[in-house]
């Protein structure tokens, strides 16, 4: 026997022809396709069975000259292969309980009522002793009769079972545990029309990407658009489905294209914790500002707030709008009442950055931390301050404008439609809508009592005690300055142009239009100084020198000090001054003079020059002599010179030749001045040359027909000469 049927081998081992084709399948037995009834029917091999399967065929047929050590080795495969199967499904088990936790919804919810009624029926065959198919038969129709103690959510999910659903639920727990229980329901992942066709879904993902808030029918329009020639295109439903899904499957990719700021919020990961790095009191301190969500009388504000890390306490100033000024308020305010801090960290702002606050820092001794810009949740702590502020009781102030524009929509429309149209016809009539009562006074004075009251009383959700009891049980050492002064004076605003100012002879220092003397400045007439204003008199400014940043004077404006200041005693004093520290630096000068001869400084440096280069010499170069008619007739010339030195009288013959000679060089002196044809370099300066003759009106007929076979032979060049001699060319053709 070569080869034999399914339902051959399945009648030899005692199982059904669909198991043994099952098994074929996934084993990949070796066969061949005959025809029979039916169609072609496989055939296998005998010989390439299994073990299992090859014994129990031939046993029919008498052939068991292999019987006892093939039935032993097909025992043991037999057992490897239950063992295996065992094995797998009790991996499968554990994986499915750990894919469970990520299952939610219907399929969660069958996955689970499957599997209690599964290990219910299974307890119910134990318990009764009776076969599988019987304890199973009985079983379900109990479940049905509802006289089986399960609870109600397994009734829910399924209102009744039979034996097949039982045995079909125990074949898959087996093999895929109990994920496999909560079925395959909808369609299958990527069967869609758009997730099969890999160049609609690539067009669908980059309209996402470009164009987030698409719509179904948008998406719709611009694959039929794009897809002209496809066969099959998706619908305008099957587009709102797909965006509906892909926005679910990817809710933080969607989130970040849509909204990058409330993708920072709810996904970006923030592990960790961010308040360890403050180590004690002062140690951190965050500055930040925000638009107040408040309309005051005279319009909206800002709050500037700074928040120390490791107590949390708080302190904040308003202001019209943030700025360098407002910072320094703020920061005399808080270094006052809680010490110095040791690291400032702050935004990248102009307001923060300004030389005016930086300068500060510095001079504090204060480190200032910089934050990249937008980054938000580099600086958490003032930010969550400000959150929990305007999003709590800042809510119920009368101004409460809403932290939105959509917010500012929802509160316009608590008052009728006609009543909005005649407050915008009506200048300064929109207020009434937010019904603005409170100045910037009131609102400043709100904020401290909340803080101080509310914030730093209650109990904090990180620190497990309020900001209060956080800084009172602190034994940690506090950084202060003593001289409240140097505070003021550090702190005071500046002038325009970072407070630099040059001290002039004629009105010392001005700023706006405003003359500031003093008689100190007498010393420093032509000067670079910086200067910072005094918060408590106008009238005066302090004056720091700005490169060696000591302090100079206050200085006083005369007009301004209610005539206190006498301007005739400071130009006095301010001279007496400049020329004692005029005569100081002479006479330093002087004594350093002392120390070194230079009146001869000038036959040194010569001396030292030809001591450097009095042995340099060049190379001897290559040399022709010069030779024209008119430097050889002198030449001969000069040699009959020094012939008639030599003799005191000439004969006639000489004196003949030396008329001829004479003659000569006449001659050839009037032919070189009546030849006044220049020499050229090229071409082109001949043209320029004949150019101008031909202005002039003093080229001849073959100059000027050279000059025409120059123009066809180089038409640019030409061109440019036309150019250069533009305005003599019209003069020519106007005469």
């Amino acid at each position: 026997m070569e080869k034999c049927t399914a339902k051959q081998i399945a009648e030899a081992v005692g199982i059904a022809p669909r198991n043994v084709r099952l098994r074929a399948n996934k084993e990949n037995w070796a066969h061949t396709l005959l025809t029979g009834r039916g169609g072609q029917i496989p055939h296998y091999y005998v010989d390439s069975l299994p073990h299992d399967i090859k014994v129990s065929v031939l046993a029919p047929f008498g052939i068991n000259d292999t019987a006892n050590h093939v039935a032993i080795a097909a025992a043991r495969a037999i057992t490897t292969t239950n063992k295996n199967r065992q094995t797998l499904a009790q991996q499968s088990k554990q994986q499915a309980v750990q894919t469970l936790a990520g299952l939610d919804g219907p399929a969660k919810a069958r996955a689970e009522a499957a599997f209690t009624i599964l290990m219910s029926a299974t307890l119910f065959q134990k318990q009764s002793n009776l076969p599988q198919k019987a304890a199973f038969n009985e079983f379900a129709t109990l479940y049905n009769e509802r006289r089986i103690q399960l609870p109600e959510f397994a009734f829910k999910a399924k209102t009744s079972i039979s034996r097949a659903t039982l045995e079909r639920w125990q074949a898959t727990y087996n093999r895929e545990g109990i994920t496999g229980l909560a079925g395959k329901y909808g369609h299958a992942k990527g069967s869609g029309i758009i997730d099969s066709n890999e160049q609609i879904n690539a067009f669908a993902i980059a309209m996402i990407k470009e164009y987030p808030h698409v719509k179904g029918e948008q998406l719709y329009e611009a694959i039929k658009a794009s897809f002209p020639t496809c066969e099959f295109l998706p619908s305008a439903p099957t587009c709102r489905t797909w965006l509906t899904r892909w926005k679910q499957q990817n809710q933080e990719l969607y989130t970040s294209l849509c909204d990058p700021s409330g993708w920072q919020n709810k996904y970006m990961a923030a592990f960790g914790n961010k308040a360890a790095e403050a180590l004690h009191i002062n140690h951190i301190w965050e500055f930040d500002s925000t638009p107040a969500d408040v309309m005051l009388l005279d319009g909206r504000y800002s709050i500037i707030g700074v928040i120390d890390i490791y107590t949390r306490r708080v302190k904040c100033v308003l202001k019209k709008t943030s700025n360098s000024e407002g910072i320094a308020l703020l920061m005399r305010e808080t270094i006052l009442e809680w010490g110095l801090p040791d690291i400032a960290r702050t935004d990248n702002g102009s307001d923060y950055t300004s030389v005016h606050i930086t300068s500060v820092f510095d001079a504090l001794g204060i480190e200032q931390e910089l934050t990249q810009p937008y980054s938000g949740w580099q600086k958490p702590f003032i930010e969550r301050f400000f959150r929990t502020f305007s999003h709590g009781i800042a809510e119920l102030l009368q101004g409460y404008v809403g932290h939105s524009v959509a917010d500012r929509e929802q509160i316009s429309k608590r008052i009728p439609f006609h009543q909005r149209l005649m407050e915008r016809r009506l200048k300064g009539r929109d207020k009434e809508a937010i019904n603005v009562e409170l100045s910037a006074e009131q609102f400043q004075q709100f904020i401290n009592d909340w803080i101080d009251y509310k914030y730093h009383t209650k109990v904090h959700s990180e620190l497990n005690c309020s900001p209060f009891e956080r800084f009172t049980n602190s034994k940690a050492t506090i950084r202060r300055l003593d001289n409240h002064h140097v505070l003021d004076v550090l702190l005071a605003p500046i002038p325009g142009n970072n407070g630099q100012r040059t001290v002039s002879k004629k009105d010392g220092i001005r700023i706006e239009n405003m003359c500031y003397v003093h008689p100190e400045l007498g010393g420093y007439i032509g000067q670079r100084v910086y200067c910072r204003w005094n918060p408590k008199d106008i009238s005066k400014i302090y004056v720091f020198h700005a490169l060696h940043h000591h302090f100079i004077c206050e200085a006083v404006n005369p007009e301004l000090s209610d005539g206190t200041v006498n301007l005739e005693d400071i130009a006095r004093q301010a001279k007496e001054l400049q020329r004692a520290k005029l005569r100081e630096q002479r006479q330093a000068l002087a004594n350093t003079a002392k120390k070194h001869s230079v009146k001869d400084i000038a036959q040194q440096i010569l001396a030292h020059q030809k001591q450097q280069f009095e042995s340099l010499a060049a190379f001897p170069k290559p040399a022709s002599q010069a030779d024209s008619a008119l430097i050889n007739a002198t030449q001969q010339a000069i040699e009959q010179s020094q012939q008639a030195s030599e003799y005191s009288e000439y004969s006639e013959q000489q004196l003949s030749e030396f008329e001829a000679k004479r003659q000569q060089l006449q001659a050839a002196e009037q032919a070189l001045a009546e030849d006044s044809t220049p020499i050229f370099r090229n071409e082109h300066h001949q043209a320029r040359y004949l150019f101008e003759r031909r202005l002039n009106g003093t080229a001849t007929p073959e100059e000027r027909a050279w000059l025409h076979q120059y123009q066809r032979a180089q038409p640019r060049q030409f061109q440019l000469l036309e150019t250069l001699f533009e305005e003599d060319l019209k003069k020519e053709q106007h005469q």
